[in-house]
């Protein structure tokens, strides 16, 4: 498993990462409908976790492999299942004290599909790491780059940290907030 990883993520560093934005000719109301979602689901399953468990194998193996692409930092592993797209999302999270900012990236997301060790894509959350302070009222903000719309990362993020979050895209300045994303007009 550990060769054919190392194969895929060698495959997907030269070719350029995929976007977690989903494919150009679905709306995008499918796309905000689907990353709130899944931002839910991860928020859900980074909150469930006590941090105390050992990664498992697989999770070590795609820790390993992506060593020049992982922030300094402690990573949490969390495991999301895609039922509409028939994927199992582990997600690497960096976890940073809630105090010290937003952690904005980076964070990596495998899918895979659903049973198997056949990898879909790589997406990280930011082509840097990014860690946006966001004391008192202030409202963090960030310009994203990997895709056109925000991402799970951005619904996570805003859930997380109990704030709204603004993100400027190529489609325009977004607003994500308690789990909803939304373009700003």
């Amino acid at each position: 498993m550990k060769r054919i990883i190392s194969i895929t993520f060698t495959i997907l560093a030269v070719s350029g990462c995929k976007t977690t934005s989903v494919k150009n000719d679905v709306d995008t109301a499918f796309q905000i409908a689907h990353l709130e979602y899944l931002g839910k689901k991860l928020y859900d399953a980074v909150l469930s976790e006590d941090g105390s468990s050992p990664y498992t194998s697989r999770e070590q193996d795609l820790l390993e492999m992506s060593k020049d692409l992982v922030c300094e930092g402690k990573y949490k592993a969390v495991s999301v299942v895609d039922e509409k797209f028939e994927t199992e999302n582990i997600y690497l999270v960096l976890s940073p004290e809630k105090d010290s900012g937003v952690q904005f990236g980076r964070h990596l997301k495998f899918r895979f599909r659903l049973g198997t060790n056949d990898i879909v894509d790589v997406s990280p959350s930011t082509k840097t790491c990014l860690l946006v302070p966001a004391e008192g009222d202030s409202i963090p903000f960030s310009t994203h780059l990997v895709s056109n719309v925000p991402t799970e990362f951005h619904v996570f993020l805003s859930l997380y940290h109990e704030k709204p979050i603004y993100v400027s895209t190529s489609t325009g300045l977004w607003s994500v907030e308690a789990g909803k994303a939304a373009l700003v007009k």
